[in-house]
């Protein structure tokens, strides 16, 4: 586990950058939360978690009892847990991989091999099954559940999901309307940005990971290893693929030299990927209409101190318009986990922290 610094401070930072993308100024403050004396899950979790519609709850499953904690971010403090049950009714599963907060004090939860929406008492309200649905020529929609889920207000229940084609080394989306059982699938990758970036270390498969978004405009879809930004409208069609140029970072890392070969091998050619740059996926702030997205460039150690293991992190923050255009970025000088939840509040960037094993957020005023 990492351990942060707790700090309170001020900061501006100041770039020349060319014509068109402005200097940000910022500045940063510390909110931790009064946890109760609940046990919250800031260990190995922290990404199983989402703001609620009204951007005022925050919402983070439970691996210690298997519950969601409900927190209040404007009073800073937890309010309630509801646990969840495994089997029966109102089982969601054993396993919690993702969270969404929906409208309707509803969420969803994705499991393994089905996921649910449930209420805010923990009542199964829908079941989601990738297993028993079928294709658009129906068929068997397949063995293995999408990587990533997320359930868009179209009027209906219709889930999108990532998946990966190891065999064509490509991603697609698939669209399930829940009440067809029914699966759409789409081709993610129309650049074939993907390919060059899925690695084999023996038999393995080690493929870039691909980030699905969504807002009440778009679904959006990224990957780690570029800037591109797949946009999708929310009833599946393709708008088109934004490709910016960032000053700060490269835009996508270079091709690897070699795709499959040993763990050794793979786990060196990752890493030289990942000190170039590591995309995040963009967030959405509505009382700007802007979005936020956070990339990296990974540090490590010469394997003389525990940088090697646990390598640091450049973290720059770009700053994009409502129709993707870079408008500004800046190099984020504190030191964080840079890897959590981040989410847009009130006009200003929160980024989930575990602080001692207490939940925190930076929150970046720009």
């Amino acid at each position: 586990m990492f351990l942060v610094p707790f700090f309170r401070s001020f900061s501006c930072q100041e770039r020349s950058t060319e014509q068109g993308i402005q200097v940000i100024e910022y500045s940063v403050d510390t909110v931790l939360i009064d946890s109760k004396e609940q046990i919250l899950g800031v260990s190995g979790y922290m990404n199983v978690s989402d703001l609620g519609d009204d951007e005022k709850s925050f919402f983070l499953y439970n691996h210690h009892d298997h519950s969601i904690d409900e927190i209040d971010l404007d009073r800073k403090v937890f309010v309630r847990s509801f646990p969840l049950e495994v089997e029966g009714p109102n089982g969601v599963g054993q396993h919690i991989y993702a969270l969404q907060s929906l409208k309707e004090n509803l969420l969803f939860l994705k499991s393994i091999p089905f996921s649910s929406v449930i209420d805010k008492n923990g009542r199964v309200v829908q079941k989601v099954n990738w297993l028993t649905a079928k294709d658009s020529a129906g068929d068997p929609f397949g063995a293995v559940p999408p990587r990533m889920e997320l359930l868009v207000n179209t009027g209906d229940w219709r889930v999108v999901g990532t998946n990966l084609d190891f065999m064509e080394k490509t991603a697609f989306l698939g669209i399930l309307s829940v009440l067809d059982n029914r699966v759409k699938n789409i081709d993610l990758d129309p650049k074939d940005s993907f390919t060059d970036y899925f690695f084999k270390a023996g038999i393995v498969p080690r493929p870039p990971w691909v980030y699905l978004n969504a807002d009440e405009n778009y679904i959006y879809v990224t990957h780690q290893y570029s800037n591109e930004i797949i946009l999708f409208n929310l009833r599946g069609e393709l708008v088109k693929v934004v490709d910016y140029e960032p000053k700060l970072t490269p835009k996508r890392a270079k091709l690897p030299k070699i795709l499959n070969g040993t763990r050794e091998q793979i786990s060196k050619e990752t890493r030289k990927l990942g000190e170039q740059v590591s995309y995040e996926s963009p967030v959405w702030d509505k009382v700007n209409r802007r979005y936020f997205r956070l990339s990296k460039q990974w540090i490590y150690g010469d394997g003389s101190d525990e940088t090697a293991a646990y390598p640091k992190a450049r973290v720059f923050l770009s700053v994009l318009d409502a129709e993707f255009n870079l408008v500004g970025e800046v190099e984020l000088k504190e030191q964080f986990i840079a890897n959590y939840k981040y989410f847009a509040k009130d006009g200003k960037l929160w980024i989930s922290q575990n602080f001692w094993d207490e939940l925190g957020f930076l929150v970046f005023d720009l």
